[in-house]
């Protein structure tokens, strides 16, 4: 479920990705707020309980911290995550990704690291493992379909990536 808000509070938590699970109460309030997925025109009534739904957030968030995931300011760096984000099941080159914010190899590699203290690498494979929570989640997919979905070549390979930044194997559910 995607909710867009005009205006978030002036919070640290507020300026970063976090992904944690979410409490009973707090898929409830989502479900209920999804009635209104159609509705346009405001509404006081939705605006107090979205606005109550946010403010709560940072409350909900008993995130795992191994999929924090921060967010570069550079213009040029959000273009690039966008586009990670949106083929995340491709192995694109460095390149490529350069390419994309009208930079070099080099100084994408840099600032990317500045910006977010993470290597552009390492970006790269928390994405394709959130991705791959999300479908062992859905409980549709094996291990190994999952893998291939997320862009690995082989399931050893996601396993060892999973567990690097898991620091548990991954598990269908039963």
């Amino acid at each position: 479920m995607v909710s867009l808000f005009k205006n978030i509070p002036e919070n640290d938590f507020y300026k970063k990705v976090h992904v944690f699970p979410a409490l009973p109460v707090l898929k409830e309030m989502l479900l209920y707020a999804g009635k209104w997925n159609k509705i346009i025109e405001e509404n006081p009534e939705q605006e107090v309980f979205m606005n109550a739904l946010l403010t709560s957030l940072p409350n909900f968030c008993d995130e795992n911290p191994a999929l924090q995931i921060p967010i570069p300011s550079d213009k040029r760096l959000l273009e690039i995550c966008h586009f990670i984000n949106k083929n995340y099941q491709y192995n694109h080159s460095f390149e490529e990704l350069a390419e994309i914010g009208n930079l070099s190899t080099r100084s994408l590699q840099r600032i990317f690291k500045k910006e977010t203290g993470i290597s552009l690498k390492k970006y790269v494979q928390l994405i394709k493992i959130l991705k791959s929570v999300e479908l062992i989640d859905l409980n549709q997919f094996t291990l190994s379909e999952i893998a291939y979905k997320i862009g690995y070549k082989s399931l050893s390979a996601f396993t060892t990536s999973y567990q690097a930044v898991m620091q548990s194997k991954p598990k269908t559910k039963k």
